[in-house]
């Protein structure tokens, strides 16, 4: 507790001393260039959230991709490594498949996993990212178990615009590292708008931190860490139709392309794998449409997602002693589906939501070309809202849902799956199972700038294919009749804005998982003696904490913002070796302050327009690196700062340092993240 107490006071003084800036900046009183002023923690709205992160203060924090985007948000730990080296998150300790990624209403997964890399989805198209956490929209459909993540599309504003922005960065001993390239157009006319947009983010390598020291039988060695380049490539297309002002209609198509390399290996142990993933394509096609008219609101979703992947075992230290050799995963997969959602206002103070979700998901696994599983199922939801608002400081908003899990086909080649489970076993199809979920949140106004809120959602998660049919190249046991995970949430909060000057956002949940999916230990079938892995629905887990986030807006020279939650679980399990919850800090805050040196150029110079510096702490504390509780990863204290100077009205260049005191730091165990780095970039702006 010293030592936590110790973290809070520097966040204190980190935040707080911005108020010593204040007095002479008041007299100034000198107005701020909007054109391209980076974002302040301005004091706007009471539900100006730290849960909606904008295309400027992605902008401000320098972040490429969903995973960089969602970092500072409380109560989101990052997550990474494995043999996929994914990078994704989980939200107050729903992982990646229990809180699905949306982009313009299209959940971002992965059919057969549930989950997709978040270190994929490159940003630079996006207009808004927003964090649901436990009470989540009801229209949204299944499987928001833990929350929702919402990414939108911006669309074109002016009658053209246009933007180009190139960033490099460089490690510790200045080689270059990797570069992002984002280039925009755009236009809206009376009745037609069209936006484009190419991103193309280049990783070459990461360096590790100074303090890494390597072992005799792992080949990573100090310097560059081994195989972590990557590749990402996305286009978007978007065009739309206004015959008047009440309906927008609108096409959007999105290609995505990544080559991951090679997953780099753990650092510190013997046996080691290394793993390829040449392949993850994504192409998504979508029609949709909005009206809204009086007191009614239409809106109705259509879209294609394909996916391809391919995922290669290029080494394994263990399989490779024992002459074994697996042979390339291929996924064949695809996403069909849409929605329809209506809106009505049926008067001042009750409103009325609802919405039907069709979604079909089709999977195929492929060996050396010949399928060895297909998957097809449908998921079916209809969801409804009611907010009815008769006292005028108080709102009450009701929620229910129903959910569907239909299998339509199951094939499982035999030899599949009698290589590894023996003629004793045999998998049968799914059958369809039905759920419920409901939800409700009372909102009160203590006065127009103050609120207080109580809410309560019951959420659900079916398995996915992964769980109930995968074998894990032979360790596991299929369980097609596994049920469903069920989620209670409750959370008590506070938003307000005290004398226009500080936002607080804070709240206290628990949450309670039951029917969480277990892997127990069953002897193989056809080798007794062999354990393999076997998938039930045994244990619940609990998350409680208190999540707290202010924001100070002094004036156009100075701000700050600061988040800290405290995270704690407990665990009813089956298995006596699980005590711990793996990579689940009790703490991670971080604080920023943005001040602007200038903020309007003098008329005798209007080619410097901005001058800027935002330093940023951020500090994650120890958490276990397994589940017995027997290794415990280091607590680590980030440091990074930014300048960004505006040359005219429509051109940026800035330049930070990340980690600046070359920290070394690993959210997984033996797979360290990267030391010192610079980065500059040129932004310009029509």
């Amino acid at each position: 507790m010293v030592r936590y107490g110790a973290v809070l006071g520097v966040l204190c003084t980190f935040f707080l001393t911005t108020t010593l800036f204040a007095a002479e900046a008041d007299e100034v009183g000198v107005e701020a260039d909007e054109a391209i002023r980076l974002p302040e923690a301005r004091v706007e709205d009471v539900r100006d959230t730290p849960e909606h992160i904008t295309q400027e203060e992605m902008e401000r924090d320098g972040v490429t991709d969903l995973w960089e985007a969602v970092r500072y948000v409380p109560g989101v730990i990052l997550s990474g490594g494995g043999r996929r080296n994914d990078s994704n998150f989980t939200v107050r300790g729903y992982g990646a498949d229990a809180v699905p990624i949306y982009i313009d209403g299209i959940i971002m997964a992965n059919p057969y996993r549930g989950e997709g890399d978040a270190a994929r989805f490159l940003t630079g198209d996006l207009e808004s990212i927003d964090i649901q956490k436990g009470y989540s929209d009801e229209l949204l459909g299944a499987n928001t178990l833990g929350g929702a993540i919402l990414m939108r599309t911006a669309k074109p504003r002016n009658s053209f615009e246009a933007s180009v922005k190139t960033s490099l960065d460089f490690d510790s001993i200045g080689k270059y590292a990797d570069s992002t390239h984002v280039l925009s157009l755009g236009s809206r006319l009376k009745y037609f708008y069209t936006k484009a947009v190419a991103q193309y983010r280049d990783i070459n390598h990461f360096r590790l931190p100074g303090d890494f020291e390597p072992t005799k039988y792992n080949p990573q060695e100090k310097g560059d860490r081994l195989w972590s380049d990557s590749k990402d490539t996305k286009i978007t297309l978007l065009a739309g139709f206004t015959p008047f002002p009440e309906l927008d209609i609108w096409a959007n198509w999105v290609y995505q392309t990544a080559d991951k390399g090679f997953s780099t290996p753990e650092t510190r142990t013997r046996e080691y794998q290394i793993w390829d993933w040449p392949v993850w394509n994504r192409q998504s096609s979508s029609l949709n449409g909005t009206y809204t008219a009086d007191v009614w609101n239409i809106e109705a979703l259509a879209y294609f997602d394909k996916y391809d992947n391919r995922l290669i075992e290029y080494y394994n230290w263990k399989a490779y002693t024992l002459g074994i050799h697996h042979e390339p995963s291929d996924y064949d997969e695809y996403t069909a589906g849409g929605h329809l959602k209506f809106g009505w206002d049926i008067n001042s103070w009750n409103t009325v939501r609802s919405g039907v979700t069709y979604i079909k998901e089709d999977h195929k696994s492929l060996s050396d070309g010949e399928e060895q599983v297909h998957v097809n199922e449908d998921t079916w939801s209809f969801g409804a809202e009611y907010s009815m608002n008769y006292w005028e400081p108080l709102t009450v908003n009701l929620g229910g849902g129903f959910n569907s899990l239909v299998p339509i086909d199951f094939y499982g080649d035999e030899n599949e799956f009698m290589k590894a489970l023996g003629d004793h076993y045999y998998v049968i199809k799914t059958k369809p199972m039905f759920l419920y979920t409901w939800q409700a949140g009372l909102f009160y106004k203590l006065t127009t700038s103050h609120e207080l809120h109580l809410s309560y959602a019951r959420k659900n998660h079916f398995p996915t294919m992964s769980d109930r049919y995968s074998t894990r190249f032979g360790r596991k046991l299929p369980n097609p009749n596994l049920g469903p995970e069920i989620a209670n949430h409750f959370e008590f909060g506070y938003q307000g804005a005290i004398l226009e000057k500080l936002t607080i956002n804070t709240a206290v949940y628990y949450s309670i998982m039951t029917g969480k999916i277990v892997n127990i230990k069953l002897p193989n079938p056809e080798y007794p003696p062999v354990e393999v892995d076997y998938a039930r629905n045994l244990d619940s887990t609990s998350f409680y904490g208190f999540e707290f986030s202010p924001e100070l807006f002094i004036n156009s020279f100075i701000s700050s913002g600061a988040s800290f939650s405290y995270n704690k679980y407990t665990i009813n399990n089956s298995l006596q070796g699980v005590l711990k919850l793996d990579y689940y800090p009790e703490i991670t805050t971080n604080a920023y302050v943005v001040i602007n040196l200038i903020t309007k150029a003098p008329d005798k110079a209007k080619w410097l327009t901005q001058l800027s510096i935002i330093p940023r702490i951020e500090f994650i504390g120890s958490r276990y690196a397994d589940t017995a509780g027997k290794n415990e990863l280091d607590s680590y204290f980030l440091g990074n700062i930014k300048l960004v100077l505006g040359i005219t009205k429509y051109c940026t260049i800035s330049t930070s340092v990340e980690n600046i005191f070359d920290e070394y730091y690993e959210i997984r165990e033996n797979w360290p993240l990267a030391g010192r780095s610079f980065n500059i970039s040129l932004t310009a702006k029509y």
